[in-house]
């Protein structure tokens, strides 16, 4: 009977060991503190705010009537805000930003409070959908969405801050894709921006359907500011004291000509040209027999402004932003969704006064078929005068394995080990009865 109980408890303690979860994972599911409110946009939707979520602030841009007769003049209308249930990445709701028939650009934003100098993170999944037929149809990959993630570091609240930092824009046709941005703090406060812009200059984008969705945002500290320690104080040093200076006559000084200051020249600035080639062979570089590619847009910006915007026109002029200020600079470029990169999303450049610094980015058809993957993405390095670098790609997340917890092939796996457990259980006993 003694024996009998002795393996009817370390059975039971196998079983207690194999289901209490471990420390490890516990540890990896720790990310840190998440300082939005209401994060995942879920309910109340308050009247007041007209379709957007609790605790987060709607915004948008509005063009000029004139340019509401041609879609081709890539213009923004006044979207609609709602309550999404239909596609959801967590929890029991989104925050849907869309329009019919009309081009728009808007999104979400608020204001949180934090500590200057500290480096934070502000992430949020985002899903898309254009098309000129009801839902399932599926999106149309030609698309651009340009759904981009954004800190004003000095918490002004307003979307045409110049301070606002940007990350890289991209698509979400019927795929949620995470999108991501990083920025230190300047003050006590910094503003958090979701951002997606469905008017392109020069493309006809003015679909039935021209929605997004907005999901499981987050803002992490991801490291404190520098602490300031003092110097100590040098070690003192035995000084010679100066000699004593002899007295010299003084004489009358001589006058003569003042020389004529010439101003010196006002700063022109230097002069950025962009164009896109089509790659045909994905080998990142414009070879002879290759043309070029019409629809692609060009940003060029740094911390402190944006520059400008351009869409390349399919010939072998580029376009110039003139005037460009001396400073470092990255040159994005955003495909239309019909196309892939071959060359970096972004470069970074050193513009001087009066020169000029030439890119130009590679690009080329895919697969109609074929899935489109976020457009800020690229694996060779754009051809230009300085060396640029390579902006990561918004990541996709297997929605099968986060959003629904455990799969099942980890409780195939769990009850296996049970199982087993108790059957080495059974044949100890019967071993030990014989």
């Amino acid at each position: 009977m003694r024996k009998t109980s002795v393996i009817l408890l370390a059975t039971l303690l196998a079983l207690l060991f194999l289901t209490t979860p471990q420390g490890g994972e516990t540890a990896v599911q720790a990310q840190g503190t998440n300082l939005l409110k209401n994060p995942g946009f879920e309910p109340p939707y308050p009247a007041d705010n007209n379709g957007g979520a609790q605790d987060w602030i709607r915004w948008h841009r509005v063009s000029s009537e004139d340019q509401f007769d041609d879609c081709t003049n890539g213009y923004w209308k006044l979207p609609r805000w709602g309550q999404a249930t239909d596609f959801v990445y967590e929890g029991s709701s989104s925050q849907y930003i869309g329009n019919n028939w009309d081009t728009w650009s808007a999104g979400m934003w608020q204001n949180v409070a934090v500590t200057p100098g500290a480096t934070y993170e502000f992430s949020f999944y985002a899903r898309g959908r254009g098309s000129m037929e009801s839902s399932p149809a599926p999106s149309d990959a030609g698309l651009n969405m340009n759904i981009r993630a954004g800190i004003d570091p000095n918490g002004s609240g307003l979307w045409s801050d110049g301070d606002i930092v940007w990350g890289a824009a991209g698509n979400a046709h019927d795929q949620w894709v995470r999108f991501s941005v990083q920025a230190t703090a300047t003050g006590n406060t910094i503003s958090v921006f979701t951002s997606a812009n469905w008017a392109v200059p020069g493309v006809n984008q003015c679909y039935k359907f021209l929605d997004t969705y907005y999901d499981a945002a987050q803002l992490v500290e991801l490291g404190p500011p520098p602490t300031n320690t003092p110097l100590p104080p040098p070690p003192a040093t035995n000084t010679p004291l100066p000699p004593t200076a002899t007295p010299t006559p003084e004489f009358t000084p001589t006058p003569t000509e003042t020389p004529t200051i010439t101003p010196s020249p006002t700063p022109t600035g230097g002069r950025v040209c962009v164009n896109a080639f089509t790659d045909e062979n994905a080998n990142g570089t414009h070879d002879a027999a290759e043309g070029y590619m019409a629809g692609v847009t060009f940003t060029v910006a740094n911390a402190e402004q944006r520059i400008g915007e351009a869409v390349s026109a399919g010939n072998d002029t580029p376009f110039c932003f003139e005037g460009v200020p001396a400073g470092s600079y990255q040159v994005t470029q955003i495909v239309p969704g019909a196309l892939e990169m071959t060359t970096a999303a972004s470069a970074s450049i050193v513009v001087e006064e009066g020169k000029t610094v030439g890119l130009e980015f590679g690009s080329r058809l895919q697969a109609r078929t074929a899935v489109t993957s976020p457009t800020a993405s690229g694996e060779a390095v754009a051809s230009a005068d300085a060396v640029p670098t390579v902006e990561t790609a918004a990541s996709t997340p297997d929605t099968t394995a986060e959003s629904g917890g455990s799969s099942w092939t980890s409780y195939l796996g769990l009850i296996v080990m049970i199982a087993a457990v108790l059957l080495l259980g059974v044949l100890l006993f019967v071993a030990l009865r014989r």
